[in-house]
């Protein structure tokens, strides 16, 4: 492969540095709502009492709905309001985010939002994808982790060399609004896999059955949400899309980063990590109430504090990973600033 190098950098440690900047500045810009910062001090007196609905654009049962039923106490709980969760599956996760641009702007309907997938979507002008990254407020985010690249323990498939060297590998996936599908769909196209997505499950749950059964071969999912099926061995993770592996992950297991790359292809997988760092934010409309905005973002800078919340967070396996959504509008504008050759390649993708 010509101009091909081992492809190694601390992009986590450059985003948290980027970030830290954001942090001194104590700014915010478009993409990010209100100036409101998230270290206290906010008052909740136009959320409290009020019924709130927090969105999460998949079926019941994966790892956003998890997420958003583990937080949702605790922030209902510090903001004194009623928070129900509410399922809205529809075009892999874009439909729920389409919906929340009309929604009232008092703070009432918020969501979690996939940020791969509503990314990928975005930047390629996808179809259904009516949104930037920079519309939505941001409240702030609940974890960010690399995604994991997983085959069944009993296919042909048992290491990523075995997927790259595959004739018709047949990745799982929810839809083009997805995580999975813009993973996959990035995975084939930069190292040249023959490789098709299928789409149409309704959840991560289908897609990890559909490994099981043997139905399709492969499936990308966050690391936190695979972990059950690695540890009682009925999935092989083949591939980290990511600079760093949690301990539980078998030690052969690559980063994507340790592949050899050309500087085109390590590009385009630097630009795609930076939108991984999204990860599973909490979202509100465009332009949502200063005053609404602030309880959000104080309110759940407190409760990603709260020692029974990490508690229960780590009793269910699930790593939390707190940015204020003050924050965001830095790491938007990273992605808005992506090369050229990673947006024309989401672009192919739909």
């Amino acid at each position: 492969m010509s101009n091909a190098r081992p492809f190694r950098r601390g992009l986590r440690s450059a985003v948290a540095l980027g970030l830290g900047i954001g942090l001194v500045a104590g700014c915010s810009s478009d993409g990010s709502g209100s100036e409101a910062t998230a270290d206290g001090g906010g008052s909740c007196s136009s959320l409290e009492g009020e019924d709130i609905t927090l969105v999460v654009p998949y079926e019941p049962g994966g790892g956003y709905d998890s997420y958003a039923r583990l937080v949702a106490p605790y922030l209902e709980e510090e903001i004194g309001a009623t928070i129900a969760v509410q399922n809205s599956p529809g075009a892999g996760g874009l439909l729920a985010l389409n919906n929340l641009l009309a929604a009232d702007t008092d703070g009432t309907q918020i969501a979690i939002m996939n940020g791969v997938g509503a990314g990928g979507s975005s930047i390629a002008g996808a179809q259904g994808a009516t949104f930037a990254l920079g519309d939505f407020t941001y409240i702030g985010r609940v974890a960010s982790d690399p995604s994991l690249i997983v085959t069944s323990a009993t296919g042909p498939y048992q290491g990523f060399e075995d997927v790259q060297a595959a004739s018709g590998f047949r990745w799982g996936s929810t839809g083009p609004g997805a995580e999975d599908y813009v993973n996959t769909s990035l995975l084939s196209a930069v190292f040249d896999i023959d490789a098709e997505v299928i789409t149409g499950f309704p959840g991560s749950g289908e897609t990890e059955l559909a490994v099981l059964q043997g139905n399709v071969d492969g499936m990308s999912g966050n690391l936190t949400s695979r972990r059950s099926a690695v540890e009682d061995g009925s999935q092989t993770p083949v591939l980290v899309m990511g600079d760093e592996a949690p301990d539980w992950l078998p030690g052969d297991v690559p980063l994507v980063t340790e592949l050899e790359m050309t500087d085109e292809q390590a590009s385009i997988v630097d630009a795609h990590l930076a939108l991984i760092e999204v990860g599973r934010p909490l979202v509100g409309p465009p332009d949502m109430d200063e005053e609404a905005t602030t309880c959000l973002r104080d309110s759940m800078a407190a409760v990603m504090e709260d020692p029974e919340l990490i508690a229960e967070s780590e009793e269910q396996e699930r790593e939390l990973n707190f940015l204020p959504g003050a924050d965001y509008a830095q790491l938007v504008q990273r992605i808005d600033d992506a090369p050229a050759e990673y947006q024309e390649l989401l672009t192919s993708m739909y």
